[in-house]
């Protein structure tokens, strides 16, 4: 796969620039437990199928079993089944990926078919009892400087604090969706809890405590039906409900929901935090498998465009806030949102910060090549491209890191080609250095000195 995707010169000289350079994972779902108890693998189904809700979704859309997928099949059984599909899949990205994943590691150049998943499964299994493959060892391999996994408020994250590695990234959406569960767990870790203020202190107390393990990252969820409400006086009323045990009303919900997403934003802006706005998900869809394969089986939906009044009367009010408004990356699930998100990067700034708010990579269903060109070029024409913060796997699989490499393959194609055709009219030196940021520099600019990167 040496010129794989790369069919000019310009594309080949520009990759030779970033192929080495090290991934700064700035949003991942990989196993906390598996990083920090550095966890050995085994069997190839561990590694490589079982968590990857991507291959589930593919497996399912071929007919298979949810038994060999999610069931109580064996390990050799669910890997036969997705060797088996895995013919099926030419012309969609996972089969590239996979097989990037199957030589990175294993050096197993063979394409999956019902026919060799035996020899497959055997030789890789042979290479992980002969070689120590583990979590430490994979991000090592794979050139990991920094990789940001998902970390609840309530987590302990002292496992954090000596790895210079791996540093947590908060997912707030039970901060902002609070349970009564979820309040009593904050209180324990912190002080009672009986109204709104206590609520803020305490999360204000444990989000000093993940930014001294390294955190400078939160994420939160705008999914399909995000609509936006400013405080209406009535938010303190809604959170004591909780805390009587009593359930909101939707409405009831959402504008709570506005009101501690404004918060959270202020306390970022403060403590220096970097926000993800993932935008568009529709988690939503099959009751079945989501009671089968847990909420994030892989089974979620493409929403509808966001509301871009919402979203911008959000960031209005963030801005107006005493801190203003944080740095913000913000990924749009549906590729119509492209061209409208890319250009909010013009619509907000703060002194002396370049890029306060710019787009995201292609994420989720949308990080292929389609998807990935598409971003580029409204990023391009509406954004800028040197304001770009990289990609990131958002993954739950270690071997995901073949994508960085999936992306600066195409990176370095698509401005090739731009270059060639005399669109850039700039010098060789400034497209090479724009895919230099575009890959690594701009994400170490964002985490600065955390961790010594």
């Amino acid at each position: 796969m040496k010129d794989f995707l790369l069919k000019s010169d310009t594309a080949k000289m520009l990759y030779s620039s970033v192929e080495k350079l090290p991934i700064i994972d700035y949003h991942n779902h990989l196993s906390v437990a598996d990083i920090s108890e550095n966890k050995r693998f085994s069997d190839i189904y561990d590694l490589w199928i079982k968590p990857d809700p991507y291959k589930h979704r593919a497996m399912r859309m071929c007919g298979v079993s949810e038994r060999l997928i999610t069931g109580d099949a064996s390990d050799f059984d669910k890997f036969t089944a997705w060797c088996g599909i895995f013919p099926n899949l030419v012309g969609n990205p996972l089969y590239i990926w996979s097989q990037m994943e199957l030589q990175s590691i294993f050096g197993i150049t063979e394409i999956p078919c019902k026919d060799n998943a035996e020899n497959i499964y055997n030789k890789a299994n042979e290479f992980l009892r002969n070689n120590e493959v583990t979590a430490e060892s994979l991000l090592k391999g794979f050139g990991v400087e920094l990789s940001c996994p998902c970390v609840s408020l309530c987590d302990d994250v002292s496992a954090f604090e000596k790895n210079h590695t791996v540093s947590p990234s908060l997912r707030g959406d039970d901060v902002t969706a609070p349970s009564l569960d979820f309040i009593r767990k904050l209180e324990s870790l912190t002080h009672d809890i009986n109204n709104m203020s206590d609520y803020k202190l305490a999360v204000s107390e444990r989000l000093d405590l993940l930014k001294n393990a390294g955190c400078i990252f939160s994420d939160h969820a705008l999914d399909n039906g995000f609509v936006f409400y400013n405080d209406d006086g009535e938010n303190e009323k809604r959170f004591m409900k909780i805390l009587d045990g009593k359930a909101l009303k939707e409405e009831d919900e959402k504008k709570l929901f506005s009101y501690i997403l404004e918060f959270l934003c202020s306390e970022y802006a403060k403590k220096g935090f970097t926000v993800q706005l993932h935008i568009g998900a529709e988690r939503y869809t099959s009751s079945r498998l989501r009671t089968l394969a847990g909420k994030a089986g892989g089974f979620a939906a493409i929403g509808n465009s966001v509301d871009i009044s919402s979203l911008t009367k959000m960031l209005d009010t963030f801005e107006k806030g005493e801190h203003g408004l944080p740095k913000m990356v913000l990924f749009t699930l549906n590729p119509a949102d492209n061209a409208m998100v890319s250009v909010l990067a013009g619509s907000y700034s703060k002194d002396g910060v370049p890029g306060l708010i710019s787009q995201g990579p292609a994420w989720w269903w949308c990080d292929h090549k389609h998807g990935i060109c598409d971003a580029l070029e409204n990023i391009s024409s509406f954004g800028l491209l040197s304001n770009f913060v990289g990609m990131t796997t958002d993954s739950r699989s270690f071997l995901s890191f073949v994508r960085h490499d999936y992306f600066r393959r195409i990176l370095c194609q698509w401005l090739g080609e731009k270059y060639d055709a005399g669109e850039l009219c700039c010098p060789y030196d400034s497209i090479e250095a724009l895919a230099k940021d575009m890959c690594y520099e701009n994400a170490k600019r964002i985490i600065g000195g955390i961790h010594n990167v």
